[in-house]
């Protein structure tokens, strides 16, 4: 029977538009640098620097932005990288916003299982967002948020759900983990013992889990099959 549900965040607890996103991010580097960015590679550098950071192996948005500029070989000054930073965290109330029902529906799952984030990202950038974009903390409806930032794991190594499981003194055939993407969230979570619940909101075809939703506010519905798995 399942206890506990963990979700990841990217694209299943936080809706993103990506191609807003890099339109205005490279909007915001060439006006502040005065320079042409060919956003292709733009886009391939920032992930390589987001890579680093949501490990924790760099702690704050000018580091982050410093190394970016540093693969993409562009000068940028001290001020520069700290006017680029600070608008970069109020660009993002322009393409990020939550799920249909959010608050509803966590709050309806949590009367009857434990709930938990257990995902790969840059965790102050979810913490930023939730208070000061959609109005409340972002462990609100949380009994244990689990990171890459700060436990310095990908959720693909698995260290992650251990810690989650732990924390909760729980098995991993106890919990059931919900995600957007087929190979970093259902399989990933599959290989380790847990329960899946796919979000797949494309209606990919041939695509096994244990349940298969296509918008979050389903699960709110479907607490008879979660504990029976």
């Amino acid at each position: 029977m399942v206890k506990a549900l963990f979700f990841d965040l990217t694209d299943t607890l936080q809706e993103f538009d990506w191609k807003k996103q890099w339109g205005l991010l490279v909007s915001l580097v060439e006006k502040e640098l005065k320079q042409k960015i060919k956003p292709e590679e733009f886009i391939n550098k920032y992930q390589a620097a987001y890579e680093i950071y949501r490990l924790g192996k760099i702690k704050s948005d000018k580091e982050f932005f410093d190394l970016l500029f540093r693969m993409l070989a562009l000068y940028a000054n001290k001020k520069q990288i700290g006017r680029i930073a600070a608008k970069h965290m109020e660009l993002r109330r322009n393409y990020t916003w939550l799920p249909k029902d959010y608050d509803r529906t966590l709050t309806e799952l949590g009367k009857y299982f434990k709930l938990g984030v257990v995902s790969s990202g840059v965790f102050p950038w979810a913490y930023y967002d939730y208070k000061h974009f959609f109005g409340f903390e972002f462990d609100k409806h949380f009994d244990l948020v689990v990171d890459s930032y700060t436990y310095n794991h990908l959720k693909e190594s698995g260290v992650l759900f251990e810690i989650a499981l732990k924390k909760l003194n729980l098995k991993s055939k106890d919990a059931a983990f919900v995600g957007n993407d087929y190979v970093s969230d259902v399989l990933v979570a599959k290989k380790f013992g847990l329960k899946t619940v796919f979000l797949n909101k494309t209606c990919a075809p041939k695509r096994k889990a244990d349940i298969s939703i296509k918008s979050l506010v389903e699960l709110s519905k479907l607490k008879k099959e979660l504990l029976a798995l």
